[in-house]
């Protein structure tokens, strides 16, 4: 079997009620990711920095690791770990050793964090594995956005995270109003239209009408296969005035129209 990444040991949400010191000067036999959620100080390229804001910082083996809080509650994730080629594993990721990495996405990784230790405590035939690809994925998730955001200016950096709620709300059927206008969310922001769309295209690549269209017509498509509610409710629900817009603006995103998707749908459904 070829080598895996093999957990030590690692903690979600770690609290030292009253602070912390590490002083490792020759380091440790295995690599250590750290979540820094809390305020303290940490030694890197000889001289001390303040960590005001959660941070991250990936510990080389036998790298001197030092950092400390006093007094005051600190908390953190942690992974102590080993793997196979590491050095060129992170470098392929263009993630640094030994250097502390601030990003605006942090919660993304935060979740993974918290899965892959519920899967740290489980046993099975195939727990390596899943740990294994869970390590993966976890720093190319990671790599992906500390890459992205290091490109973005402080202007772009600093509207990330209500961007991405933002976007998270727009493909959520639950929790986002289908007939909010582009207005409406730049208003929730205290932003002009005009600044709103500007950012969110530079952040995403894409405008925010496509987003907001393409997840109407997810919803749409949603409803077209599971529920059995006229053509004009279901363009009603999914923030469409009148039906003739629905019709056309679906027909030009998926091919079809919402008649025809749904007969295409119940007739697949009927030869499962």
């Amino acid at each position: 079997m070829e080598d895996l990444f093999n957990i030590q040991a690692m903690g979600c949400n770690t609290l030292h009620p009253n602070g912390i010191y590490i002083n490792r000067p020759n380091g440790v036999d295995f690599y250590l990711f750290l979540y820094i959620k809390s305020k303290c100080r940490l030694l890197t390229d000889g001289d001390f920095k303040d960590i005001t804001e959660p941070s991250f910082i990936l510990y080389d083996i036998h790298t001197p690791q030092f950092y400390y809080s006093e007094n005051s509650p600190y908390m953190d994730d942690w992974i102590h770990f080993t793997g196979p080629d590491c050095h060129n594993f992170f470098k392929s990721l263009n993630i640094p050793f030994n250097t502390p990495m601030v990003i605006m996405n942090a919660k993304d990784i935060a979740l993974m964090l918290t899965d892959l230790h519920t899967e740290y405590l489980q046993s099975g035939p195939h727990h390596s594995e899943i740990i294994d690809l869970k390590m993966k994925t976890l720093f190319y998730k990671f790599s992906d956005i500390y890459n992205i955001e290091s490109n973005f200016s402080d202007k772009l950096n600093r509207y990330r995270r209500d961007f991405n709620e933002i976007r998270n709300r727009i493909y959520n059927y639950g929790s986002f109003d289908k007939s909010a206008s582009v207005s409406d969310i730049a208003a929730g922001l205290n932003l002009s239209t005009s600044y709103f769309q500007h950012i969110y295209k530079q952040l995403f690549g894409v405008s925010v009408m496509q987003d907001i269209i393409k997840s109407r017509i997810d919803f749409a498509c949603y409803l077209l296969q599971n529920q059995y509610d006229s053509i004009s409710d279901i363009a009603f629900r999914c923030g469409y005035e009148n039906k003739e817009h629905f019709t056309r603006q679906f027909k030009l995103v998926t091919g079809y129209t919402p008649k025809q998707f749904r007969e295409k749908s119940v007739g697949r459904n009927q030869h499962l």
